[in-house]
């Protein structure tokens, strides 16, 4: 931890930027949004099929408008994009506030899912890894830590708000911290961080910028012949753009350890009621056995961040989804309540582990020129994973011993992505399918 505290200490408004961020996402996110189902149902006179698909519709918008809105860091001067994304997150909650019609309420849900579950994230941890290319790891991890913040806190404050003043003026609460708090919070660190803000003028654009020891907002641009990737490895050539990503069998094959964790995660805590009546679980049972989700995502997080500055993302990915196997295998075959806790704090571990791997992975691999880009596809992708878990899930439980065949499942896609994963430890040389090969790592 003390590693954590000096490397904090070197760009301390910039890692508090990522960590806000990270943190403000949560005003989008489906733990926070779920609270308000029952008052939205009663209001439009909608079930809950009729409100999932709804949902499901806005989040496949958004997850379609991400990669267009993704590509702003690597055009536009950071603080621009920050303000953006703040600013449509004050719009769309201001628009829920006032939904009138179905229409309006889907509307203003893409907008809070574009914002809040798509682009805070994405402009947090960009950010994070672009300026931080020699201890990435590290601010990762940090910044990562806004999102289990948002988990422990912002539920219950959202649930009590709801039942004191109601739904919409609850929307009316989020769309003014967001803009009285958050945007001026914000603004404020980047400007007091010193780093350069505007892609195009960064010194080696190729491989983006670093903070170095040298006194706090400081940069220094360092030449792609000098900068060295975690675990001693050579950083890119040169940066790939998305195009030349998408055609990369790398990238290709680690598709599927990138997305099975967000893919289990929406869909098993989703039907968590159905597992507890499997079980014979209480839903407080379940919900306690949130505390050990959270604990073990800010554990792993913290963990791997040092861990990928020593030994490097490429290395260490192909297994970060091998705890989620182990907690689906307590679940499945567990007796007791105890699985219940194991589960939780297992698929906590992979979340943590996939989300400041992921974003550390594609910068080591693809440089960070577009790294904006490259991060906005895959959020498009994370996020028709997420709104695909729902129907897949529901549907597989709706059959006779249903769990036991969804979590077998489970267990056999992790084993799968696991050994298609390996693939991130190969050169391009050898596997690119366009011929580049020697451009690449």
């Amino acid at each position: 931890m003390r590693d954590y505290w000096r490397f904090a200490r070197r760009a301390p408004e910039l890692m508090a930027f990522g960590a806000a961020l990270a943190l403000f996402s949560s005003f989008g996110q489906t733990f926070l949004v779920s609270l308000f189902v029952p008052a939205l149902q009663v209001e439009f006179g909608i079930t809950e099929a009729r409100f999932g698909i709804l949902y499901s519709l806005a989040t496949l918008a958004s997850g379609l408008l991400l990669p267009l809105a993704g590509r702003g860091i690597d055009r536009w001067p950071l603080h621009w994009v920050t303000a953006g994304v703040i600013g449509l997150m004050v719009v769309s909650a201001l628009a829920l506030a006032g939904a009138w019609q179905l229409w309006v309420l889907g509307l203003a849900l893409v907008g809070v899912r574009l914002a809040g579950q798509g682009l805070s994230g994405h402009t947090s941890l960009t950010a994070m890894a672009r300026y931080f290319p020699q201890a990435r790891g590290k601010a990762l991890s940090l910044a990562s830590l806004g999102f289990p913040a948002g988990e422990a806190v912002l539920p219950l404050a959202t649930t009590a708000l709801i039942g004191a003043v109601g739904w919409r003026s609850t929307w009316l609460v989020i769309a003014g911290t967001s803009l009285v708090v958050f945007l001026p919070l914000s603004l404020g660190l980047l400007r007091r961080s010193g780093v350069e803000l505007d892609p195009s003028r960064l010194a080696e654009a190729e491989v983006g910028t670093e903070v170095e020891e040298r006194g706090p907002g400081i940069t220094s641009p360092a030449t792609t012949s000098e900068r060295r990737s975690e675990g001693g490895g050579a950083q890119p050539a040169r940066s790939w753009n998305r195009g030349e990503v998408l055609r990369d069998v790398r990238f290709q094959m680690a598709l599927p350890a990138a997305l099975l964790p967000p893919f289990w995660a929406t869909g098993l805590i989703l039907y968590q009621a159905a597992i507890a009546r499997e079980r014979g679980w209480s839903l407080t049972l379940m919900a306690t056995a949130f505390v050990a989700y959270a604990l073990a995502r800010v554990l792993s997080s913290l963990l791997v961040g040092g861990a990928i500055d020593r030994v490097s993302a490429r290395r260490l990915f192909p297994w970060a989804c091998l705890p989620m196997g182990v907690g689906v295998a307590l679940l499945a075959w567990g007796p007791g309540v105890w699985p219940a806790f194991g589960f939780m704090g297992c698929l906590g571990l992979t979340v943590g582990l996939s989300g400041t791997l992921k974003s550390a992975l594609w910068a080591e691999l693809y440089g960070a020129r577009h790294l904006g880009a490259i991060k906005g596809l895959m959020g498009s992708f994370m996020v028709f994973s997420t709104a695909a878990a729902p129907a897949v899930v529901g549907f597989v439980l709706a059959r006779e011993g249903g769990l036991e065949l969804l979590l077998l499942g489970a267990m056999a896609s992790v084993v799968v992505a696991t050994v298609l994963a390996c693939a991130v430890w190969r050169p391009p040389a050898r596997i690119h399918p366009m011929g580049r090969a020697g451009s690449g790592s």
